[in-house]
């Protein structure tokens, strides 16, 4: 790291430490416990995002939504970034789908790899996807592109079997980028955005009744193999994004 840029998270731990004691009024006093929530999940950690899906996806069999993550598929796939070939060399199996049939065929007409589908999410999963096995369904920046998730799992979760996982990630509210930005009267969001979520919104989204929750962690969109630094280490909840695995139990 160079030093520019250690003075600059030097200069960010400094921050969020005087903003911490000096905001801790607000979320002190009876009058605020019926609004503070804590994580299902004792333990919170904070991870590379795309080095925790490789990780978990190892060995599995993999079925893979917004696999081609258009608009970027050629330029990811030249740069070696597209998570779906990633995931490839890694995983035991690993079939895709995306809502975007022009992005199919450049995937497909740029990688020979044929085991890719349409499939609009918000509708239903074609026969020959929803009939198999999956070990995993991996739902990463998905989510928040839907104008209805909520219809979206109500759909995974009948076209699915019972203990399928789902390893979702999303953005995070309360990201660092998202704090300085309001600081400053601005926004940091993805256009195609509907929604920012929170730990506990998330959970709230998958069904209590339909899906358990066994991990529930924080990551950062950071490259393969970036470490994370001390700072985002030391305020976990303000990671770029939140990292959950759900299974389906019926």
């Amino acid at each position: 790291m160079g030093a520019s840029k250690k003075i600059s998270w030097l200069s960010t731990w400094v921050s969020f430490n005087a903003l911490k004691k000096i905001l801790a009024y607000r979320i002190k006093g009876q009058e605020n416990k019926f609004w503070i929530q804590t994580p299902e999940k004792n333990k919170v950690i904070i991870f590379n995002r795309i080095d925790f899906i490789l990780h978990y996806c190892k060995n599995k069999n993999v079925l893979h939504i917004g696999c081609t993550d258009y608009p970027f598929t050629r330029q990811k796939l030249e740069n070696q970034s597209l998570l779906h070939e990633n995931v490839m060399r890694v995983a035991a199996s690993v079939t895709g789908l995306d809502n975007n049939r022009n992005s199919i065929e450049e995937y497909i007409m740029l990688t020979g790899d044929n085991d890719v589908y349409y499939c609009d999410i918000m509708q239903s999963y074609p026969e020959e996807i929803s009939s198999q096995k999956y070990d995993i369904i991996l739902l990463s920046e998905v989510l928040e592109h839907l104008i209805n998730p909520a219809k979206a799992l109500d759909i995974l979760y009948n076209q699915f079997n019972a203990g399928t996982q789902i390893l979702v990630t999303v953005p995070n509210y309360a990201a660092i980028d998202n704090l300085a930005a309001s600081l400053n009267k601005m926004e940091t969001i993805h256009p195609d955005h509907y929604w920012y979520f929170s730990p506990y919104t998330l959970c709230k989204l998958f069904n209590k009744e339909k899906f358990e929750l066994q991990q529930l962690n924080f990551g950062m969109y950071y490259q393969r193999k970036t470490k994370i630094n001390r700072v985002m280490k030391s305020f976990p909840f303000n990671g770029d994004c939140i990292i959950a695995i759900f299974s389906i139990k019926k």
